[in-house]
């Protein structure tokens, strides 16, 4: 696509993502730009001038590669699925992994502005979608210690108490001798 050309169709969304007219390497959070994914058709920042691909987030699903890897963005603050695993994978945006070039001159686009991958739910981490900022497996993670707590204390209240019975039992039986020695 030339440089003249400011326009990328996106698959099946009709949405166009405006690039710069002379081809150079667009960049995204490299340079102070934000990148905003929220819940209700926000739109995601490319470059300093300002254009912006919308973005759906209301659970469809857009293409961004060609060979048919999806990304679903939901605005709900989940974590972002790439490749319809839940494994650790790079977020990538071109078609066979290569980089996805822009203009005629070649350049290409870059995530993180120094060449780095942002990775997603390989330590635990998920991307941030939503002013919530909190993901399915942190809510999950917190639940489960929730309801591990509240089990650990269940087994205490029932060991205190079989302790106070056995406590009664023995003292019964220590009051129980004494009566029978007088």
């Amino acid at each position: 696509m030339s440089g003249s050309e400011k326009s990328e169709e996106l698959s099946g969304s009709g949405e166009s993502e405006e690039l710069n007219g002379s081809g150079e390497m667009e960049e995204l959070n490299g340079s102070g730009e934000m990148e905003e994914l929220s819940g209700s058709g926000e739109s995601e920042e490319l470059c300093g001038s300002g254009e912006s691909k919308e973005q759906r987030v209301s659970g469809e699903i857009e293409e961004q590669s060609g060979s048919g890897e999806s990304e679903e963005l939901r605005g709900s603050g989940e974590s972002e699925e790439l490749c319809g695993s839940r494994k650790s994978e790079n977020e990538e945006l071109r078609g066979s992994g290569e980089r996805e070039v822009l203009s005629g001159s070649g350049e290409s686009e870059e995530l993180s502005g120094s060449g780095k991958i942002v990775e997603l739910e390989g330590s635990g981490e998920s991307e941030e979608l939503c002013g919530s900022g909190e993901s399915e497996q942190q809510r999950g993670s917190e639940e489960s210690e929730e309801l591990i707590r509240s089990g650990e204390s269940e087994e205490l209240r029932a060991d205190r108490e079989s302790e106070e019975l056995t406590g009664s039992r023995e003292r019964k039986e220590v009051s129980g001798s004494a009566k029978s020695e007088e």
